[in-house]
């Protein structure tokens, strides 16, 4: 097909796709106003030994994983639920709890999402600072060169909204509908197989039948 092909088949059969556009994005919409919206707050650990030579930082980077495990062991989710008198079950929170260990700067940034922006600040904090409380526990008959320090490098604050994201479900959902109706559109015009033009004729024929006449259409 050349494109006076193209631009006859749109003009015809564009309106599909612009319905099934429009129909996808109000959709998409729709569905997004209706969800729960979700935030998500994080708070950041810094750890650093008192004598961090080679061997003593390889050692922490390790540990850096295991202290990860630490911090969403089901003891600390007890805890923190029970500390801040939440009304949540404590394996419920641990779900909406993320934790991302940096090796090159000896951080790890705890992520928690919720449906209550200060909630989620809170929890965050909660389980650092009970991260904090016991490894000072587990460390206090060990000498001082060997301990590592935890610092609460940075306190989480209201959790910014990450769900839902209207605007962006919306050109999602116009894109899909673009999609889908030019798919449409094509699939209609491969199983059409009447004949409405000169051209139509000698596709099917061949050049060599000579068309002698052509009725105009009626006004």
């Amino acid at each position: 097909m050349n494109l006076r092909d193209y631009g006859r088949i749109m003009v015809r059969r564009g309106w599909i796709i612009l319905l099934t556009t429009l129909l996808t994005a109000a959709l998409a919409y729709g569905w997004s106003t209706l969800q729960t919206p979700q935030y998500r707050s994080s708070a950041t650990l810094a750890f650093n030994a008192q004598s961090l030579d080679w061997g003593r930082l390889q050692a922490l980077k390790q540990r850096l994983s295991s202290y990860s495990n630490q911090i969403t062991a089901e003891g600390a989710a007890f805890r923190v639920v029970d500390k801040l008198q939440l009304d949540l079950n404590p394996y419920a929170l641990l779900s909406h709890v993320n934790v991302s260990p940096d090796l090159n700067e000896l951080t790890i940034q705890i992520d928690v999402t919720d449906s209550d922006p200060n909630r989620a600040g809170e929890i965050a904090n909660g389980l650092a600072e009970d991260f904090i409380a016991e490894i000072e526990k587990e460390q206090a008959d060990q000498l001082r060169e060997d301990r590592v320090n935890v610092t609460l490098l940075q306190r989480a604050g209201d959790g910014g909204q990450i769900a839902p994201r209207p605007r962006i479900n919306l050109i999602a959902g116009a894109l899909i509908g673009l999609v889908l109706g030019g798919l449409l559109v094509l699939a209609l015009e491969l199983l059409d197989d009447t004949i409405k033009s000169r051209d139509d004729i000698e596709e099917l024929l061949g050049d060599e039948i000579m068309v002698l006449g052509i009725v105009p259409p009626a006004r």
